[in-house]
């Protein structure tokens, strides 16, 4: 880019990290009102602070960037390297960010704050991976070639700027122009192709601008604010929207032809890409934080404790049991996006994807190896997704139904919930020695104050509707009761039956996750939060139905038509706003 581009990014990104720490969220002020008689403005979401890479995707491009100019084995090397696993390591973790007025849930990538452990770790990364590039002499053969060892010196300068040209057009995920090549060469004072040369043209690209944050500059066009990505930008939007990394040699070589902005090259890349196995790592990310499965608890924490030990019987939870149970929810996806399933599969879809011995026992089938067809549950009443461990496991004894009611509400149904009263949260549900983990959470929420407003249509329905599975998601009829030594004291029938009011002014009552999971599909709600939820994924942020609607009811339609699975969530990808830079 010439000086001018590259001051205008510095700018945007110092307008960023502004936004950043001061808690701005909507980077320019909204626009006035047309003088009279003129037409409105294009409807335009209030542009965000610059995305930067998250902490998975920063990851991924610093292994893939040193693997493309290395190889893979040698790359392997300087990854393992103490220094350089250690920073990775560090590396802020992104925070799950919900949107205003929700307590719950949200996506990790819609975190966009930009601390001074950030800068200060992808400055020491940089600095210590040039190094690990700069000083041995083979690495520096595989990335400049062999100018860089042979004795001539006559080609030291050709070897560096061309080197310059390559690794740069990696790491800033574009081709360098003259003035980038300039930009880059002046900084480096050293002879061409000595270790520190090496080491600095390094360091720089892997702190740029370009390389930390999605920077777009887009294509003018006539209207001079909707504005098409380029074909760069749009190959980086792409491939990190559904491979978490960046673009690959054949979308790379798509964008340099310029047939990635035709209507066919582009659909057969968005095609290409969603059909690899790099897209399950982002699918299993969405699915995982839209049904909070990362609020599950460790295991084996209560491991000790009399009545957990005593609940649990023979069944001992390892620190692996949580990620285990989550990652059975992405097996399913993957599963059934290899297979044109549906959105509404996810929640219906009987077969138990358990790779371990642990979680087979606990759904009572043979364990998965991963690639033949999966086992179905053996019990009639594990129906689907709200019978799988992971809508039902609470790291505890308690099964936490209102707990699960809000999960299903909240997250699946995109239902609005008022918080609590302040004297509620101090309220725990506590295991009774004598009643059933309902009758005490009827007891306590929906027999006083303002709690059965909410309690008793909205929220504890949806839970008690699984209570005839246990807190570790074992199939029961009746409820194992214990008093504080673990000792067990009794034994009561649980009751499932309930009025879920999944629509308002909905009287029906159900008495089995599989008749609330009918319900929900009848409803279409869940398609509409779907495309909610998917589309603060893909654009990290929160969405506007004055702005976005046109893209919301193309994701719900697509959904409620029963196409796959993998073409909706593709679809988001061959929409015009995913492929343009919305200027104010």
């Amino acid at each position: 880019m010439n000086r001018l581009r590259l001051a205008r990014t510095l700018v945007i990104v110092a307008a960023a990290l502004l936004s950043a720490c001061t808690g701005d969220v909507t980077g320019s002020p909204s626009q006035p009102p047309p003088p009279p008689g003129e037409p409105p403005p294009p409807v335009v979401p209030e542009e965000l602070p610059l995305r930067r890479l998250s902490a998975v995707q920063l990851q991924n491009t610093v292994r893939d960037v040193l693997t493309r100019t290395l190889g893979a084995p040698e790359a392997q090397v300087v990854l393992q390297d103490g220094t350089v696993a250690s920073q990775l390591q560090s590396y802020p973790r992104d925070l799950r960010v919900s949107i205003p007025g929700e307590s719950h849930g949200g996506f990790f990538r819609m975190d966009q704050g930009v601390q001074q452990g950030h800068i200060d770790i992808v400055y020491s990364l940089g600095l210590r991976v040039g190094e690990l590039l700069g000083s041995n002499t083979s690495r520096r053969g595989l990335l400049l070639g062999p100018c860089a060892t042979d004795t001539s010196t006559t080609n030291d300068e050709t070897c560096l700027v061309d080197f310059i040209s390559r690794f740069g057009r990696l790491a800033l995920r574009r081709p360098l122009d003259a003035d980038d090549v300039a930009f880059y060469r002046e900084a480096v004072s050293e002879p061409p192709v000595s270790p520190l040369a090496v080491q600095k043209v390094v360091a720089l690209m892997l702190t740029a601008p370009e390389f930390l944050y999605f920077v777009e500059h887009g294509q003018p066009d006539a209207e001079g604010t909707l504005t098409r990505l380029t074909a760069h930008e749009l190959a980086a939007r792409l491939s990190y929207h559904l491979w978490q990394t960046l673009p690959d040699e054949l979308l790379t070589e798509a964008a340099d032809s310029g047939a990635l902005l035709s209507d066919s090259g582009y659909r057969q890349q968005v095609e290409r890409l969603m059909g690899d196995a790099r897209a399950h790592q982002a699918l299993g990310e969405f699915f995982s934080q839209w049904f909070r499965l990362d609020d599950l608890e460790e295991f084996d924490t209560r491991v000790g404790d009399p009545i957990f030990d005593a609940f649990r019987g023979d069944f001992t939870p390892t620190r692996d049991t949580r990620e285990r149970i989550n990652g059975e929810v992405a097996d399913l996806v993957t599963w059934l996006v290899s297979r044109d399933g549906t959105l509404q599969d996810v929640l219906t879809d009987r077969h138990a994807f358990a790779r371990s011995v642990d979680l087979a026992a606990l759904y009572g089938v043979p364990t998965w190896d991963g690639t033949s067809q999966p086992p179905t549950f053996s019990e009639p009443q594990r129906s689907g997704l709200l019978t799988r461990i992971a809508f039902l496991a609470t790291g505890s004894a308690n099964t936490r139904p209102i707990i699960k009611g809000y999960r299903i509400r909240n997250a699946l149904l995109c239902g609005s919930i008022p918080p609590p009263p302040a004297d509620a949260m101090m309220t725990r549900v506590e295991l009774s020695p004598e009643l059933t983990t309902r009758e005490v959470v009827e007891r306590l929420t929906e027999t006083q104050g303002s709690c059965p407003s909410c309690h008793r249509t909205r929220l504890n329905p949806l839970g008690f509707v699984t209570e005839n599975f246990d807190a570790l998601g074992r199939f029961r009829s009746t409820q194992r009761l214990f008093d504080t030594t673990g000792q067990q004291v009794g034994e009561r029938p649980v009751r499932t039956d309930t009025v879920p009011t999944v629509v308002p002014g909905d009287t029906r009552s159900v008495s089995s996750a599989a008749e609330v999971t009918q319900l929900i599909l009848d409803s279409g709600q869940y398609e509409e939060c779907f495309a909610r939820q998917y589309f603060r994924y893909t654009f990290a942020r929160p969405e506007s139905d004055a702005s976005d609607g046109a893209v919301l009811e193309a994701l719900s339609t697509a959904a409620r038509s029963r196409q796959s699975l993998r073409a909706v969530l593709a679809s988001v990808a061959l929409r015009p706003e995913f492929q343009r830079k919305d200027f104010r």
